[in-house]
């Protein structure tokens, strides 16, 4: 009996300790992709580029206006440099942009991931310590160590929804955020085209 609740009482400390790895990883991941999404997809940044378009009346122009090297200006240049009418454009252009997606998007399978299965690790946790709690009550050694094998428990599962919800709500906040950057990006697209302006020597 007592090798059963030294065992579950070491399986479940190390749990702890993946979890603390998991949640430091997690948290490393948000702050890099908030820094990059700050910099790179900044509405202003698309609002501006946009709004400088009604002055743009060839290819060239265009080149020189999709300059700095954020994201928009740069998708935008790549594509330019890579087509010469409106149907090699926009096939540049959706090109740029999946090799632009692996960028962006590095990172949140590891957040999706963690917020689907730390609860669960977390619980695999708490069931190993009511396991040794039981244990304590098998070796009559009193309701405090067993209420308090219990309470111990219970950090696991605490510390799994502590990892997984802070996860998710990023993962869902990125995933929002480039999926909003995709579609005014492929509204300015849209514009390019019915201005002609890409088969404008």
């Amino acid at each position: 009996m007592n090798a059963l609740i030294l065992a579950t009482d070491i399986l479940e400390k190390l749990i702890l300790g993946v979890l603390f790895g998991l949640s430091v990883w997690s948290v490393s991941i948000m702050v890099d992709r908030y820094r990059l999404f700050k910099h790179e997809l900044n509405r202003e940044i698309f609002i501006n580029f946009q709004s400088q378009l009604i002055q743009i009346k060839d290819k060239s122009q265009l080149i020189k206006l999709a300059a700095a090297e954020v994201f928009i200006h740069r998708v935008f240049k790549k594509a330019l440099e890579q087509s010469s009418d409106s149907d090699t454009f926009e096939r540049a252009l959706s090109g740029v942009l999946k090799n632009e997606r692996v960028q962006f998007e590095k990172g949140l399978a590891v957040l999706a991931t963690l917020g689907a299965n730390a609860p669960f690790i977390g619980l695999f946790g708490t069931v190993l310590g009511i396991i040794r709690a039981f244990a304590y009550l098998g070796t009559q050694s009193g309701s405090s160590a067993v209420m308090s094998g219990v309470s111990q428990a219970l950090y696991a599962t605490a510390l799994g929804l502590l990892v997984a919800i802070p996860a998710v709500v990023a993962n869902n906040y990125f995933s929002f955020r480039w999926r909003q950057s995709l579609q005014m990006c492929e509204a300015i697209r849209d514009e390019v085209m019915a201005r002609q302006i890409v088969s404008v020597k």
